[in-house]
């Protein structure tokens, strides 16, 4: 099991997409015996978002088309839930409906059975789930929700890791901006960088203003700071 998670870490640090770092995931689990997969946003009980899916086709857009998630026990029971759990124990814990029944029944005729669902809490009432499910009439991979529960965690924090670094801005600075702006964290004053790079107070001032308004921010302290965020200089 740590041998999996260990090289699915290892792995997903290798890519730098969200979608490769999907199929990463996706080949992952069904290494563990899954053939469908969902990645979906809910909130207060209900589906607000789905950025991704493998099922068979037509199971999604009909589970969509019908509202599906109005009836889903597993999108009720997720809000309570603090740890992956599997559908046929939330099944067996609900007093499911007739509607509830027919559901059930619907999703098995369309290859979509024996399911475990791992809840990622967000903020609020946000709750992300990934569920993974079988498409084929056989028994679910027992003993294997701790490996499930490390391959999605971490499939969620390195989706964040990515999405995150997308988000960056991507200022290009001069190598001249990059030292004067290094040398800025170390505290020197603009006549003192002059003296160490050979250059004038007056171009390090035109160098250390070209990088605040690049970075887009107000002064030398928060363009370091900004700098260190983005990865541009080091600690």
């Amino acid at each position: 099991m740590i041998a999996t998670i260990e090289h699915f870490i290892s792995s997903s640090q290798s890519v730098f997409t969200p979608e490769s770092l999907r199929e990463l995931y996706l080949e992952a689990i069904e290494d563990e015996g899954y053939q469908n997969a969902v990645f979906a946003r809910t909130r207060d009980g209900r589906l607000v978002d789905i950025p991704w899916t493998r099922f068979p086709e037509g199971y999604a857009d009909c589970y969509v088309a019908n509202q599906w998630d109005k009836l889903d026990p597993v999108v009720h029971f997720v809000r309570l839930a603090r740890c992956p759990f599997s559908w046929e124990d939330v099944c067996a814990r609900m007093n499911l409906s007739a509607d509830q029944k027919r559901f059930l029944a619907a999703c098995r005729d369309m290859g979509v059975h024996s399911g475990v669902t791992v809840p990622l809490h967000g903020p609020g009432t946000d709750i992300d789930l990934i569920s993974l499910s079988l498409r084929d009439e056989k028994r679910a991979p027992e003993g294997r929700m701790a490996t499930i529960y490390g391959l999605s965690f971490q499939y969620r924090i390195r989706l964040s890791e990515i999405t995150d670094e997308c988000a960056k801005p991507r200022s290009e600075l001069t190598s001249k901006e990059v030292e004067c702006l290094q040398w800025c964290k170390e505290g020197k004053t603009n006549w003192e960088i002059g003296e160490i790079l050979s250059i004038s107070e007056k171009t390090v001032e035109f160098h250390v203003s070209n990088t605040i308004r690049k970075l887009g921010v107000s002064n030398r302290i928060t363009a370091v700071v900004k700098a260190i965020q983005i990865g541009i200089i080091s600690i």
